[in-house]
């Protein structure tokens, strides 16, 4: 494994590395500890880039780094996902003329024969053939160096394979280009579809372009030692590609690109500066924060023009469109952070699923280009716009959002095109939870928490536009949680159709839930932990939470914590809310130390579009967005003992004297002034510097419990 542009100055003043230089896009290529893995990809993109231009494996889906061959170099990837995603149009430079043949064609290679670094992916085959891709937002480039001999030097478009099954192809020769598209979908075995455009260049002049079942190939005389090929992406139009390739690649450098989409990197992980603490911390922090900002995805083209879920061409006017929502995982903290470093960004993304649902009938829970997935449960979409909202993105069609908020939650028929808003709403709003159904429905219980947290979201929300009455009404819709609580075991629990709670009820096992248990989901509720807290008792709540902290929970068993699963997410840091903040602070350092490094194993499971890394950027700055759609952060110790974090026009530093080595917060002030276990976003943002002091054992004061939010007398 090489990692490019490492030595741009000594390690010892590690001020001075451009943050590229610690970034390794090759963690999660491999099984972490838990035996789970991250699912990223370390090809060649831009930040939240329409292209991704990476490697795909002939046997299995994922791309693995210790594998050793590919099928092609793809120009589509979703990072971190749990269903195989895009890989759409792979390419593969070959030596000779291909045939047509039953099984398909792949190359060879020493894993340690590749490299990466941000916006840039080079690998040598076995054949001897060089590939280095560079990315821009819409397009890319690449360079194919090929050993001298061995017949033609040809370049392989596969273009009936993909990640999810390829539904149509098309393409055409003209000179030097080729263009075409495919037809795919199905992500996560669902309905979803799209249809992916392409223009593709050469600076060489073609011996031969011919058809294969399903994809071309494009061969040149053997002097043709080392080509460059560009290539535009659109979902609009085969013209709308080109435009794109043109105004982004006017040139044929491979190294003015790479040092392009280098600089284009250094400017977003540049909002966070951090100083201190070991090289392979700063590498770990640097490659989780590069992987918390690859998505959501570019979908407007360089004309503002995008496909619209109404199927028809729209524009975005001074603004980008973005594609590709993994709401369900986003939520939690990821779309928190892009909000904090990036409003305006933020504010894009927030209209874009204002559009989405304008066009589409309803908002997006997990949506692939310009159509809905349906995957996952709840309702995400408001607690992303509301967490924007709260962190600083305000520049949107606000009215437009709490409409479409208020649509999928009031309307049993609420559809985004086929998938309905919020399945089962009808039994929710009748009795405030969705009923098993005789373990016919998958995750009832689950599906209830999702939508009482989206109806928080709506309530802060509304409050914030001044609508005092819908702001009232969907507090108290928050509080349904209480409905699905069992007071005898004091667990959350589904119920049956007749209103009882499921039988046979082991906190440990899954049934009635989403990818997790009992254990793990009756701690999901963020906005009313300190509710959570009374009905348990604060002496049960801590004996509970160190059972559930003693081990790593697996994928679906045990009633331990399982940090790669976004109901997780959240729960180190509820010993603030039951007086006992050392031990958030011991848990949250362990999972770092434990779970999070720089290395290909370094993700403990799917980074699910950056939601997983963003965890852990978080995590590393001593600070969490507990709350989704309330601004403020729950305190953990910090990683590095100094850092600036950049936010909008302002800018904040953190100082933690004693840190990396100290894990336990002996005192925290704000400009000054004290502060324990949480900060205010607006107290936050209007700050100058925020000081921890650490200690090596722990500071056994409960300090200020965090806010709780729960309608009135349910307190």
């Amino acid at each position: 494994m090489k990692l490019a542009g490492m030595a741009l100055c000594p390690v010892l003043f590690s001020i001075c590395v451009a943050q590229t230089a610690y970034v390794n896009p090759f963690v999660g290529t491999s099984l972490s500890p838990l035996l789970e893995p991250g699912n990223t990809n370390p090809g060649a993109t831009r930040p939240f880039g329409m292209l991704f231009w990476g490697p795909d494996q002939v046997k299995g889906r994922y791309y693995r780094y210790e594998n050793i061959s590919t099928r092609g170099f793809s120009l589509t990837h979703l990072n971190g996902t749990g269903c195989p995603a895009f890989g759409d149009v792979p390419i593969l430079p070959v030596l000779g003329t291909p045939v047509v043949q039953k099984d398909p064609y792949e190359a060879a290679y020493d894993p340690k024969d590749q490299s990466a670094e941000p916006g840039y992916f080079g690998v040598k085959l076995s054949s001897g053939i060089q590939v280095q891709l560079a990315a821009d937002v819409h397009s890319g480039i690449a360079e194919l160096r090929y050993p001298a001999g061995g017949g033609a030097h040809t370049v392989l478009l596969d273009l009936g394979r993909n990640n999810t099954g390829v539904t149509d192809t098309e393409v055409h020769f003209q000179g030097r280009m080729v263009t075409g598209s495919i037809a795919s979908g199905k992500f996560c075995n669902k309905r979803n579809e799209y249809r992916l455009y392409f223009a593709m260049e050469f600076d060489a002049t073609p011996a031969k372009m011919e058809t294969l079942d399903k994809g071309a190939y494009i061969s040149f005389a053997e002097t043709v030692t080392a080509l460059h090929m560009k290539v535009g992406l659109s979902y609009v139009s085969v013209a709308n590609a080109a435009l794109n390739l043109k105004q982004e690649i006017s040139h044929w450098s491979l190294e003015k690109a790479r040092a392009d989409a280098r600089a284009a990197w250094d400017k977003v992980l540049g909002l966070i500066e951090v100083n201190g603490g070991t090289e392979a911390q700063r590498r770990t922090f640097y490659s989780d924060l590069y992987h918390s900002l690859m998505h959501p995805s570019t979908f407007s083209d360089v004309n503002g023009e995008y496909l619209g879920f109404d199927d028809k061409v729209h524009k975005a006017n001074g603004r980008r469109q973005f594609a590709n929502f993994s709401g369900w995982d986003i939520y939690r903290c990821q779309v928190q952070l892009i909000a904090i470093l990036m409003p305006q960004v933020a504010s894009a993304i927030a209209q874009s699923l204002v559009a989405d649902a304008e066009q589409g009938g309803a908002l997006p829970r997990w949506s692939v280009a310009n159509n809905e997935a349906g995957s996952m449960v709840g309702d995400p979409s408001d607690l992303i716009l509301a967490s924007i909202y709260a962190f600083g993105g305000r520049d949107f069609d606000t009215a437009g959002a709490l409409k479409a908020m208020l649509h999928g939650a009031n309307d049993p028929e609420a559809k985004m095109r086929w998938s309905m808003a919020r399945p089962h709403v009808d039994e929710y709003l009748r009795q405030g939870y969705v009923r098993e159904d005789e373990g016919k429905r998958m995750g009832a219980a689950s599906i209830t928490l999702e939508y009482t947290s989206a109806d928080f979201a709506i309530s802060q929300f509304a409050k914030a536009l001044g609508d005092t009455a819908n702001a009232r009404e969907f507090l108290a819709r928050s509080a349904n949680w209480r409905k699905i609580f069992d007071p005898e075991t004091k667990y959350i629990r589904s119920r049956e159709a007749n209103g009882n709670f499921l039988p046979d009820f082991d906190p440990g096992k899954g049934a009635g839930f989403v990818e997790g248990n009992s254990a793990q989901y009756t701690w999901m509720v963020p906005y009313d932990l300190g509710g959570v807290v009374a009905a348990i008792g604060a002496d049960e709540a801590n004996a509970r939470l160190n059972r559930y902290f003693s081990q790593y929970g697996s994928y679906f068993g045990g009633p331990y914590f399982r940090i790669a699963n976004e109901p997780s997410m959240e729960c180190p840091w509820i010993y603030n809310w039951t007086g006992r903040p050392w031990r958030a602070q011991e848990v949250v350092r362990k999972t770092l130390t434990d779970l999070f490094t720089d290395k290909t194993s370094g993700l403990p499971g799917n980074d699910d579009l950056g939601a997983t890394s963003a965890w852990a950027v978080f995590a590393q700055l001593g600070i969490y967005p507990e709350i989704p759609a309330v601004g403020g952060f729950a305190l953990n110790s910090p990683i590095f003992p100094d850092v600036r974090l950049k936010h909008g026009s302002r800018e904040i530093r953190i100082h933690a004297a004693g840190a990396p080595d100290k894990i336990y917060i002996r005192n925290v002030a704000l400009d000054g002034k004290a502060v324990s276990n949480w900060i205010p976003w607006g107290e936050f943002s209007n700050a100058k510097r925020l000081d921890f002091t650490l200690s090596a054992s722990p500071y056994i004061d409960a300090g200020q419990i965090p806010p709780s939010f729960a309608p009135a007398g349910n307190e």
